[in-house]
């Protein structure tokens, strides 16, 4: 008889059962160490350097950002704090768009588009389309990354909520409560402004 089966039979434990204890106890030596190292390896992402920091615009600069939004997004009534957000997420996004969005602002204070549809002819072809149309996304659908993996800056408030917002709630998994699909819909004679 091995040292093991004696061990075994004086607990009074048959060898299956024996069998099924060795394999908790090594599954959970397993689940601990997994523990450990995904603590570890949390300690280590979280010590190891980021990608910095983007300072908050100035007043003068996000209002600049603002009034060239209002040209490109053609809504007069903007978020501020998702302005400041967008301004933030793009600089994160991009290293040069301090210098594109600079030319960009530049273009139109030296062109003076009448509209965004103006300022789209004209910008065809340049570097600087590209430019106004991820700040035209931006506020759009509330990303400035086209990825799987786009943080996003806004649900509620992004524009492409705002048109239909009298007639149509944002997509979630509870609409307007039950049975709101009952009620009449706006006229739509009554337009909103922006």
């Amino acid at each position: 008889m091995m040292k093991d089966e004696k061990k075994i039979s004086e607990q009074g434990l048959s060898k299956e059962g024996a069998t099924r204890r060795r394999l908790f106890g090594q599954s959970g030596g397993l689940v601990a160490s997994f523990a450990i190292g995904s603590v570890l390896t949390g300690q280590a992402i979280a010590a190891s350097p980021s990608t910095p920091a983007v300072s908050s615009p100035d007043t003068q600069t996000l209002n600049q950002f603002l009034k060239v939004s209002r040209l490109l997004t053609g809504h007069q009534t903007l978020d501020t704090t998702l302005g400041q957000r967008l301004w933030e997420a793009f600089h994160q996004h991009s290293e040069q768009f301090a210098s594109q969005y600079a030319a960009l602002s530049q273009w139109i204070d030296d062109h003076h588009p009448v509209d965004v549809e103006a300022l789209d002819q004209q910008l065809q072809g340049q570097p600087l389309h590209d430019v106004m149309m991820n700040i035209i996304r931006g506020w759009y659908l509330g990303v400035v990354d086209n990825s799987h993996h786009a943080q996003v800056l806004s649900y509620q408030n992004a524009l492409m909520y705002q048109v239909p917002r009298d007639g149509m709630v944002i997509p979630t998994y509870a609409h307007n409560g039950p049975d709101y699909w009952t009620a009449e819909p706006p006229p739509v004679d009554r337009l909103l402004i922006f």
